[in-house]
């Protein structure tokens, strides 16, 4: 399965835009690679994977985002524990992001932990751990079943 080589996202105000992100990025293991004009690219250190913020042009003034609209409605970096989520939710709480829903588990399956927030200009963010959405943990949840059915 191809992975996400980067996504761009349009924001207003690209000061605003980097207060916001730049705690979000360094936590998540992305670091600011350039700061121009009218964009910041954070690339990730380990991995392939670019988040770009880029500052809209006269014709997306005045416009705001609607989840409900045709279109991106939101985007979740995974997680690798429960700890990394809570630990991402106080870091938002402490810069003052608007937190959409804390961190709580969801029937989306085993385990989903998650927390939502939004950007400045609104757009929904999440961090998710998904332990059973990882295809070793499938293989180790039919191996424990197995276990079970034999005592």
């Amino acid at each position: 399965m191809a992975l996400i080589n980067h996504i761009e996202f349009r924001i207003k105000n690209l000061d605003e835009s980097e207060r916001f992100y730049d705690p979000i990025c360094e936590f998540l293991g992305y670091e600011k690679h350039h700061r121009m004009k009218a964009s910041i690219l954070y690339r990730s250190k380990e991995r392939i994977g670019d988040l770009i913020l880029v500052r809209t042009r006269k014709a997306g003034q005045g416009k705001s985002y609607d989840r409900e609209s045709p279109g991106f409605s939101h985007m979740a970096w995974n997680a690798q524990s429960r700890e990394e989520v809570d630990n991402l939710h106080e870091i938002l709480q402490k810069n003052g992001a608007e937190i959409l829903d804390p961190p709580c588990e969801m029937n989306y399956s085993p385990g989903y932990y998650a927390v939502w927030f939004q950007d400045p200009d609104g757009m929904k963010l999440e961090l998710a751990f998904t332990p059973f959405q990882n295809p070793t943990a499938h293989t180790e949840l039919r191996r424990l079943n197995q276990r079970k059915k034999k005592f």
